[in-house]
């Protein structure tokens, strides 16, 4: 599968480095290190020994240098090998292949293509999902065994929340007036918004925790902004009617999609509140209730539908040609837009080969 690799992907979350200061994952198929050095900086470079293929992260770290624990081979923040307790001196083709990595927001973005092209102001923005003044942020992540872009569908799609999210889902009949609007807004090649309404909304169970003195005359709004290739941003929040979106509780959250392969996928996430900051009970209530609804509920079910997609001969969802819905409208533009960018990055990297062949 071909995944678009001149673009930053998260590659985890900067707590994640407050232990051991280091940690493996795989991304886009390939094992990376990714490590904070002594001086505060964070760096990424193959958690694969290049002479057995043995994992580096299982060895020890000396300062900025990890030791293979099969050979001990040695290499720095670099990726070159600095030292070999073997007989022949240190090997030249002994060099690891490095990552930008730039922490940012809270998050750590890698760029898994050429190094040369990664510049830090295609980072999405995700400002108003991290900590600042009269918002309160708690973190996560988790895995799912399931191709990402079936991950970005479901984040993307509102009415599977009646069906499958019992926090989330309407506990009274909707009123006569209630109603549903949907609008799709591509802002570039790269990212599109996809914003959700619903008027005049009956409550549902987790409003009581995030705003438990709201009013019975409510409205619900869930925008998705989509930065290619699956790095989201939840603009959403529960409010009074006619108060513009102001009066109410508001969630800004990160959702960043990262492929580890073809068929599995991280997700990291992230949800920032402006009503009850100050509250631990709450802030544990939302991590475990956000980790619960992904493993058991979203996870667990586009994990069923790849392993269903599977009997039918293909992960790849529109080769089956699924039946559509007038709510799967920005799941699909996305996937045309990814697409898009794909063919047109092969295209690119096709052109370069032809060019340096052509030279010799």
């Amino acid at each position: 599968m071909a995944f678009l690799k001149n673009v930053w992907y998260c590659a985890g979350w900067a707590y994640e480095l407050e232990d051991k200061g280091h940690y493996a994952r795989k991304i886009l198929g390939e094992s990376v290190l990714v490590f904070r050095k002594e001086d505060g900086e964070v760096a990424a470079m193959s958690n694969v020994c290049p002479h057995r293929f043995a994992p580096l992260v299982k060895g020890l770290r000396r300062g900025d240098n990890f030791v293979c624990p099969y050979h001990g081979l040695e290499f720095n923040a670099e990726g070159k090998c600095v030292g070999n307790p073997n007989e022949g001196g240190i090997p030249k083709a002994a060099v690891l292949k490095t990552y930008p990595l730039v922490e940012l927001w809270g998050a750590l973005w890698i760029w898994m293509g050429d190094p040369a092209r990664a510049d830090e102001d295609l980072i999405p923005d995700f400002s108003m999902a991290h900590d600042r003044e009269g918002w309160a942020v708690v973190r996560g992540f988790l895995f799912t065994e399931a191709n990402y872009e079936l991950v970005v569908d479901n984040l993307m799609d509102r009415t599977h929340v009646q069906h499958l999210h019992p926090l989330l889902r309407f506990t009274e009949e909707r009123p006569p007036n209630f109603e549903r609007n949907q609008s799709i807004e591509q802002v570039s090649d790269t990212q599109l918004w996809d914003y959700h309404e619903e008027l005049n909304s009956p409550p549902f169970p987790i409003l009581k925790l995030t705003w438990p003195d709201a009013p019975d005359d409510i409205m619900n709004y869930f925008d998705v902004r989509w930065d290619a290739p699956g790095n989201m941003l939840l603009h959403a929040g529960t409010t009074q009617m006619g108060t513009n979106r102001e009066v109410g509780s508001h969630t800004e959250g990160a959702n960043l999609i990262t492929p580890a392969d073809e068929n599995h996928t991280w997700y990291f996430w992230s949800q920032a509140r402006d009503i009850n900051i100050d509250n631990a009970e709450i802030d544990a209530g939302l991590k475990k209730g956000v980790a619960d609804t992904f493993e058991f509920e979203d996870g667990a079910m586009v994990a069923d539908c790849a392993e269903l997609m599977d009997t039918l001969g293909s992960s790849d969802l529109m080769s089956l040609k699924p039946v559509l819905l007038p709510s799967d409208a920005g799941a699909i533009r996305v996937r045309r837009m990814l697409q898009a960018l794909i063919a047109k990055e092969q295209a690119e990297e096709a052109a370069e080969k032809e060019k340096v062949l052509a030279t010799g």
